[in-house]
């Protein structure tokens, strides 16, 4: 309320207290009634006030009936004006908690209500006040001209018309005062709020047994429960609960036994606090993996069995959750399995970019972990999930977005809908029971399937009708060379590749290169001409690409590592000869040609080499080591022996 050139004026906020609809005066300024006066308030121009003596008899009814005589509760404004919110009570009064009240509605932990702060802060601040008023009498007077008796009625109607949580008796407010002086703010808090009288389980014993009985991790009932729990009260002096006081405790206190009452992963997917964040920037920059059972029945044809699922492993860049691979089975998956969702993704990428490319981060749950955390890490940075998390990534929320969901139902008659526990199942579940032998075959529905992954790929976004490939495509555009992860086949190869070990065994490079069996099939790949002289007749393992076969990897993981590309087989025959053939043929017969010209001249610098060391191979290779004169010496004699003894020696006669 104010008082302008003696005119009564009320703040909108005081008349819409008293009942008045906010609306109708609004309504009455924007049409200017002249059965209202309304003006700015010169204070503050946002504001309006409305004069009090143009009001309806009606609405100044309202206003009598909660302020009193508005004139009189003008006069004591002054002494209102001496009251200053106490912002630290407000602090002290909002963080307060408080245990089971007296019919046991508040859980322990409950924080008070926001009108009961506003009750005590209110309370707070006028004690204040009069805290200051009985330290300086004097101020009192100097300030709204009234003596300490005069001011101590106006204050008591004041609590009384305002509605001041404090007592509206002179003495039982003095009281109030002092108490107040002592005890500080708890004295105002009701007596009701953190009322342990009541309380059945009243101290640390009695809570830490019941807590401790709900949190059993067999989960037992809460009838079983109380009756333990009540064995334990009589025979210690306690009340006895019912069951419903349990059920009660294990509802309001969930957040502190989940974890041993169900499990770790429960807890952290109710209660683990969420680490907000915001997708990646760019493509590329993290890439998610996990496993899904794709909600599509099939029918499998060695069994009959009509309730068969594929199981995939989906591989999506988080950027905005585009499908770069995937592989799925009708069996158990397996870590050959992820393997191959990650090979198809890395092909994927090469389509659609013209190389390959590795991911900055790698995310995915802990399955296989020892085996694929170094396969993992080959890529690019990769951290372990914590056990049981479901949040640690985007990869979860898209398997259940509407685009997943609806890319799998689009004309299927073998759409299983959502889990058995969910609480709805998506499908009309008697339908799908009656569409049972028309369901596609597990051969059949590797189409279905494939048609699903081109649908999340290729379905237009509904609001700027872009697909998410294209999205993906333009982003990956924008970004600078320096941000792509590029690599070359070699590297490639030794990430992704498969490695060939035939009952554990290695392939030997042989005169034809190397000729490995690979499911079935025999390959023939050429050891590049500089390195087949040296290393022909080594061991090696071979690695290759199931998706393109021009080309593996060999090595012995040690000195020795090489690209081979697949062998060039011309026609025998002239009459096959087509284009090119001559010249490959003849490329061929260089590198044979080479090849003898480098073992002749290997050959020829042994023999220098020998030489110039006086060392003769040939000698020590006939029959020891003898020197010319002891050579010599033996056959002069050896001939004069054999003519003393026959005479004329002929050595024909010998042949």
């Amino acid at each position: 309320m104010k008082l302008i050139d003696n005119i009564l004026y009320m703040e909108l906020p005081e008349l819409v207290e008293c009942g008045i609809k906010e609306n109708t005066i609004w309504h009455a300024s924007s049409r200017k009634s002249p059965s209202w006066q309304i003006i700015d308030d010169p204070a503050d121009r946002r504001k309006v006030l409305i004069g009090y003596e143009k009001l309806k008899d009606q609405y100044k009814d309202m206003v009598i009936a909660r302020y009193g005589n508005p004139y009189e509760h003008m006069a004591k404004q002054p002494i209102r004006d001496m009251v200053t919110k106490d912002l630290k009570a407000e602090a002290v009064f909002l963080a307060y908690r408080y245990g089971p009240n007296k019919d046991n509605s508040l859980p322990t932990g409950t924080q008070a209500k926001v009108d009961y702060v506003k009750r005590y802060t209110t309370a707070a601040s006028w004690l204040n006040m009069l805290v200051k008023a009985a330290e300086d009498k004097k101020a009192i007077k100097k300030a709204v001209n009234l003596n300490i008796e005069q001011f101590y009625l106006h204050v008591l109607e004041i609590i009384k018309r305002d509605q001041i949580d404090l007592p509206s008796n002179y003495q039982a407010l003095l009281r109030r005062r002092r108490e107040y002086q002592e005890k500080g703010y708890e004295c105002l808090i009701d007596w009701r709020f953190g009322n342990k009288n009541a309380a059945k389980v009243d101290n640390e014993v009695s809570s830490s047994l019941l807590l401790t009985l709900v949190s059993n991790a067999n989960q037992y009932d809460d009838v079983y429960v109380c009756m333990r729990y009540n064995e334990w009260a009589v025979q210690n002096g306690h009340s006895p609960i019912t069951s419903r006081t349990v059920c009660n405790w294990r509802q309001d206190n969930e957040h502190l036994i989940l974890s041993t009452r169900e499990g770790q992963a429960p807890w952290y997917d109710k209660y683990g606090k969420e680490v907000k964040g915001y997708r990646p920037s760019a493509p590329l920059y993290l890439v998610e993996s996990d496993d899904n059972h794709l909600d599509l029945l099939f029918i499998d044809e060695e069994t009959g069995n009509a309730f068969s699922k594929y199981k995939a492993i989906v591989v999506t860049d988080s950027y905005n959750d585009y499908v770069l691979g995937y592989a799925y089975t009708s069996g158990e998956i397996t870590v050959e399995l992820v393997q191959a969702a990650y090979l198809n993704a890395m092909h994927h990428l090469r389509e659609l970019t013209g190389g390959w490319y590795l991911p900055h981060e790698v995310k995915t749950d802990r399955w296989g972990i020892k085996r694929l955390e170094p396969f993992y890490e080959s890529m690019g940075n990769y951290f372990r999930t914590p056990v049981g998390s479901k949040r640690r990534g985007f990869l979860e929320q898209f398997f259940g977005s509407p685009l997943w969901k609806n890319s799998l139902k689009a004309g299927a008659n073998n759409y299983s809908g959502n889990n058995m526990v969910a609480k709805t199942r998506g499908v009309n579940v008697e339908e799908l029971a009656l569409n049972r032998k028309e369901r596609p075959t597990l051969t059949e529905g590797r189409t279905q399937v494939e048609n699903f992954f081109h649908r999340l790929r290729h379905t237009p976004d509904n609001k700027t009708g872009i697909t998410k490939q294209q999205q993906w495509l333009n982003a990956f555009a924008a970004m600078p060379d320096a941000d792509k992860k590029a690599i070359n086949d070699e590297q490639f190869l030794l990430t992704f590749g498969v490695q060939h070990l035939p009952q554990g065994r290695t392939v030997a490079i042989t005169k034809g290169g190397v000729e490995p069996m690979i499911q079935g099939v025999q390959y023939g790949f050429i050891v590049p001409p500089d390195l087949y002289l040296q290393n022909v007749g080594r061991q090696v393992t071979v690695i290759y690409d199931p998706y393109d076969m021009s080309r593996v990897l060999c090595t012995d993981f040690a000195s020795l590592r090489f690209l081979a590309s697949s062998d060039r087989r011309g026609p025998r025959a002239l009459a096959d000869f087509q284009v090119g053939n001559r010249t490959a043929l003849n490329s061929f017969l260089a590198e044979k040609r080479e090849d003898t010209r480098k073992v002749a001249e290997a050959a020829d610098r042994r023999r220098e080499i020998l030489r110039r060391n006086g060392v003769d191979a040939e000698a020590m290779l006939q029959g020891g080591v003898m020197v010319k004169e002891l050579k010599q010496a033996a056959e002069e004699r050896y001939l004069q022996q054999t003519t003393e003894r026959r005479g004329d020696y002929n050595p024909f006669e010998l042949m």
